[in-house]
């Protein structure tokens, strides 16, 4: 038995002792956990408690039991009695196909040696079917603290709030109010769930219950997967899920992630919350449960299908999708649903999974049924490896009366399953702040439209229009328009390694609705010349459909196994400083991206057959280059350079598949276009009308904002540092110094601020935000609400240095004057360590100089530098007897041109 086991390893804890008097005891019946007579050791509420709380130590593990279907016995706490003689009281509950064994606290009146059942009174409430919880830790599961919980409630207006909880509700004080208007955005009358889609760590995720039924926050293992997090975040837990009809899932533990309500706007929030990660086969992804309720202040409405919380900038709302919602309820109802052949978690999407969209473009028709969530600026700077099975969503609904070419170009789009970012790194889509018109370039019932910039001054509006119009054939508004690329100037190359044995994957098998669909993706791929008949291919991999919010299906493809042979191809990306500080500073751009431009360069004859897949028709390989090929992209990158390389760094920028066009002088940018266009038509690629916008003063360009005005950090980083509470663990303190990195170059001494963050990050005792930190913390938040705007320097003109030096960091400013004004081009800061502390104040000044000049080599190397120090510092580098070091930072920069000047009076003080 179980407590015979235990009782003699000191993991039971003693028992509180008996209260009730002796001369009332039953003298039949002992217990030996209390060592006294009056019940069963089996019917022994307090050992059971005992027991209930162990549940999750290793030595309770053998005796748990999940699937007892077949065995017939429950769990037993002693020996004294056999299954005909067990007490009624102990109860089995059933779910999942799975049998959890739960003992009822009710108690009868008895004549012999064992209860007789009370029969359950409808009427009394105390029966009743118990809600979805899980362990409540200010609980503590203790009975006393129930209790004591409980009473709170009853005496909840003599309780006075903690200072902390009622400033920061002072602070975001506003009236929550739904109106008709709400309502009138959904169909009625409804039933719903209300499911949302809200950022998790940083990436969109569909299918979240809002449950204020339960008390915790989950989220699948299947989607922490998905988020590509570390199995090392989540910490052991021994806290119970508890459904409504009593069954009991144990978690695989808890992390701590952001999660962000209202869209991206300044009426948006982000909370910090714990969400328990489930291994169970569920429709949702994740669950927000009460304690993410309580943080964010929501009020949930179930008939405007909304919930609302309160922010510094007033009435946040957050939308459900009611479309998401319906088609959850068909698909849960689908006997295929949970019918998942689990090849490889980490390489394949499940065919019924949905759960990343990592897109939310403005380019598309906004949804005029469905209020969306507008997500022009980006949450914060992740970066989310990109496979070949995660797809890019787009956010736009069909709509019948859309033009033909509009509803066309989205049904074919969906076969273009790339990932995007907004958050400045790899593959992030160029787009316009300004106002966007819609113009047509024919007076056909199509009426194919592209977009411009709203209040373009005349005549360059009127000209670019015209422009447009008359070169309408380098755009593609449907798959028949592409006229691919010819093999001779460009291909793509597998370099398959000859000594990797081919592998084909077994077939995976799909249900009727799948089948359909992906018979129906691939005649779209056949109709499109994308594919062709495959014949004793030697590689074979699995198709993956993802269904996507529209309802709508998607084809990727598993190469998982075909890329694992393929060697990687390290052709270089640009670098995103560059190309940033090459953008700004011009008067007019244009932000263009090729129609499915993987799509239109084609495979080598001799690889296109190992990129074959099943399909219910036969064997099928790609003749064109597709999305998940491991070095498509720098497939895609050699073609650009080479296409527009007497352009770019010149007139053009081009990053992977964003292209932009740049002028100085706005009177010139059709004479740009029109030399990138004539570079189109020669290779035969053609443009998505649909994410090119033309005429831009300014917009995002990886991740940055650029304009004429020069180089301003993103608001929505800024925003998303803004909105945070205080961390209150090592993983919120290392989010936010990561969210920080990506501003350091707008940030005047940085480390010098993060310090009290990075001592909290090295500390091995347990985490402790100190008063320190929180100072940073407040300071940092006023140093972001006013950064600089940053200016690319004009060839040749001297730049000029100045240094900073603390007693843990150092730091410096390179910036260019305009007559008598100066402007800041980089910041440069860098905390100090082991040694480096003890560097005297003349070496940590040289030690500044050699960390500027490596960070800003590209202008180091283009630019004659000035440092301005009231030090010796050139005589000190050239000085004989100076350290080893020393004299190795004397070589490292006698490749720059730098001179040495003393500060002005004004600037040394």
């Amino acid at each position: 038995t179980i407590y015979e086991e235990l009782k003699g390893k000191g993991i039971i804890p003693d028992p509180r002792p008996v209260r009730t008097p002796e001369n009332k005891l039953d003298k039949t019946r002992y217990c030996a956990y209390h060592k006294s007579p009056g019940h069963n050791t089996n019917e022994c509420l307090g050992l059971l408690s005992a027991l209930l709380r162990l549940i999750g130590q290793p030595q309770l593990q053998k005796f748990r039991n999940f699937d007892n279907r077949r065995k017939g016995r429950p769990l037993d706490l002693s020996d004294d009695e056999d299954e005909d003689n067990r007490p009624v009281n102990q109860k089995r509950a059933r779910a999942n196909d799975k049998e959890v064994f739960m003992f009822s606290t009710h108690v009868g009146t008895s004549t012999d040696n064992h209860r007789k059942p009370k029969m359950h009174d409808p009427a009394d409430s105390s029966h009743c079917i118990p809600r979805i919880n899980s362990n409540n830790k200010q609980l503590d599961t203790s009975r006393r603290k129930i209790k004591a919980y409980a009473r709170e409630a009853q005496n909840a207006e003599k309780r006075v709030m903690t200072v902390d909880l009622r400033d920061t509700i002072n602070k975001q004080n506003c009236p929550i109010t739904f109106s008709i208007e709400d309502a009138n955005l959904f169909a009625h009358p409804h039933s719903d769930a209300l499911i949302i889609t809200a950022p998790i760590g940083g990436i969109p995720v569909h299918r979240i219950l809002v449950d204020t039924g339960a008390y915790s926050s989950i989220l699948m293992l299947r989607t922490f997967k998905k988020l590509g997090l570390d199995p090392a975040d989540i910490r052991p837990c021994n806290d119970q899920i508890q459904g409504f009809n009593g069954s009991i899932s144990c978690p695989v533990g808890e992390i701590l992630l952001p999660i962000r309500f209202g869209g991206f706007g300044p009426k948006s929030k982000i909370i910090m919350e714990t969400f328990k990660v489930l291994d169970v086969q569920n429709e949702y992804n994740a669950v927000i449960g009460r304690t993410a309720l309580y943080k964010l202040r929501a009020v949930v409405s179930i008939f405007h299908y909304a919930l609302k919380f309160p922010t510094i900038e007033g009435e946040g709302t957050h939308y459900g999708d009611q479309r998401e919602a319906r088609s959850l309820m068909l698909l849960s109802t689908s006997p295929n649903f949970y019918m998942i052949e689990e090849r490889d978690a980490n390489n394949f999407v499940e065919p019924s999974d949905s759960i990343l969209d990592a897109e939310r473009t403005d380019q598309s028709i906004p949804d005029t049924d469905m209020p969306q969530a507008d997500t022009d600026l980006p949450l914060v700077d992740t970066d989310v490896p990109m496979t070949s099975v995660l797809p890019e969503t787009s956010t736009k609904i069909l709509d019948q009366e859309q033009p033909f070419h509009e509803r066309d170009i989205e049904m074919y789009e969906d076969m273009d399953p790339r990932m995007q970012f907004k958050d400045g790194s790899h593959h992030v889509r160029a787009e316009p702040v300004e106002d966007i018109e819609i113009i047509y370039v024919d007076g056909s019932a199509q009426r194919k439209s592209l977009r411009l910039v709203a209040n373009l001054q005349e005549p360059i509006r009127s000209n670019l229009i015209q422009f447009l119009q008359s070169n309408a054939d380098v755009f593609a508004w449907k798959h028949e328009d592409m006229k691919g690329i010819d093999p001779q100037k460009a291909c793509h190359r597998l370099n398959l390694d000859k000594t990797v044995k081919p592998v084909i994957q077994k077939r995976r098998k799909f249900g009727p609705d799948h089948q359909k669909a992906l018979e129906e993706e691939v005649n779209k791929l056949i109709d499109n010349k994308f594919v062709k008949e495959a014949k004793y291919p030697t590689w074979i991999s699995n198709p993956v459909l993802v269904k996507k919010a529209t309802g709508l299906w998607r084809l990727c493809i598993d190469f998982s196994d075909l890329n694992q042979a393929c060697p990687k191809d390290s052709y270089p990306i640009p670098h995103i400083d560059y190309m940033v500080d090459a953008t700004s500073g011009h008067q007019l751009m244009s932000f263009m991206d090729a129609y499915s431009g993987y799509n239109q360069i084609p495979m080598h004859p001799d690889d296109a057959e190992h990129t074959s897949f099943y399909s219910a028709r036969g064997l099928y390989c790609y003749v064109m280059m597709t999305f998940g090929l491991k070095n498509a992209g720098a497939t895609y990158q050699r073609l650009v350079n080479k296409m527009f390389a007497r352009l770019i760094g010149h007139t053009m920028e081009v990053y992977v598949d964003d292209m932009l066009v740049k002028s100085e002088q706005a009177s010139d940018h059709i004479t740009h276009l029109s030399e990138v266009f004539d570079i189109l038509r020669e290779y035969s690629m053609v443009l998505n009308p649909k994410k090119c916008t033309f005429g831009v003063g300014s917009g995002k360009f990886l991740g940055y904002m650029v304009s004429q005005r020069g180089i301003e950090a993103n608001p929505a980083k800024i925003q998303a540092i803004l909105d945070l509470a205080p961390p209150t663990s090592l993983k919120g303190v290392q989010a936010l110094t990561g969210r920080l990195a990506a501003l350091n170059r707008f940030i005047s001494k940085s480390a010098d601020h993060c310090k009290p963050f990075f001592d909290a990050i090295k500390k091995k005792k347990p985490f402790e935000w100190t008063t320190e930190c929180q100072n940073a913390f407040d300071n940092i938040k006023e140093v972001l609400l006013r950064l600089p705007t940053l200016q690319k320097p004009l060839p040749d003109e001297p730049l000029y240095l100045y240094l900073g030096v603390s007693d843990v960091a150092v730091s410096a400013v390179l910036i260019r004057q305009d007559g008598l004004q100066q402007f800041p081009v980089y910041y440069v800061s860098k905390a100090l360590h082991d040694a480096e502390l003890r560097y005297p104040h003349m070496e940590k000044l040289a030690y500044a100089l050699i960390i500027a000049a490596r960070k800003l080599r590209p202008y180091f190397l283009e630019h004659s530098i000035v440092v301005f120090t009231t030090y010796p510092l050139r005589q000190v580098l050239q000085r004989p007897d100076t350290s080893g070091r020393m004299i190795k930072w004397e070589i490292e920069l006698g490749q720059f041109d730098i001179q040495y000047r003393p500060r002005t009076a004004i600037k040394a003080q």
